[in-house]
């Protein structure tokens, strides 16, 4: 599963007030088709473990006072569901909306500390402080004039950042019975 917006954008919003375990986590959502009442919350999808150190996890994250719900999209894996944290309302909405250069600039900081991003030339740098040679790159792959002030990435796309059907886990890699006849 290719990891999406959320997961760059929204899940740093959690991290002052939870431990992100990234190697238990697949993805980051901001919905589920199948659970709408939990529309503006923060969804962490967790590859299921019966592991002492993940039950452990997943209890501390129970605990959280910005937990609200978990269940069991497929039997591997697990959602966890959290408000959002009042202090990232607003980035979030923003986010939703595709203004990612738009967001607080201590959020931006946060983003940076959270995933580790440390070069001024990363993609995510560049996207949240509209650098012009990221424009540039742009304009010269799609062969036409961005406006100025335009955000320098797409919208969210929702049937990406919301979870749903096709994001459960069927059949995990199994080989097949008699691959060779």
């Amino acid at each position: 599963m290719m990891l999406n917006k959320s997961y760059t954008y929204i899940l740093p919003m959690l991290s002052p007030y939870l431990l992100i375990r990234k190697d238990f986590l697949l993805n980051t959502f901001v919905g589920d088709i199948e659970y709408p009442q939990y529309d503006n919350h923060i969804f962490l999808l967790h590859k299921f473990r019966g592991s002492k150190s993940f039950l452990l996890y997943e209890h501390e994250l129970t605990e959280s006072k910005l937990f609200i719900d978990s269940y069991d999209p497929d039997k591997y894996t697990t959602m966890h569901v959290f408000k959002v944290p009042e202090k990232y309302q607003n980035d979030y909405n923003l986010f939703k909306d595709g203004k990612y250069s738009k967001l607080d600039y201590d959020y931006k900081v946060l983003i940076f500390k959270f995933h580790g991003i440390t070069d001024p030339e990363h993609r995510v740098a560049k996207v949240l402080f509209k650098h012009e040679d990221l424009k540039e790159e742009i304009e010269d792959r799609i062969g036409a004039d961005i406006p100025q002030g335009n955000e320098l990435s797409s919208v969210p796309d929702w049937n990406v950042e919301i979870f749903s059907e096709k994001f459960k886990t069927i059949n995990p890699l199994k080989p097949e019975e008699k691959p060779f006849e």
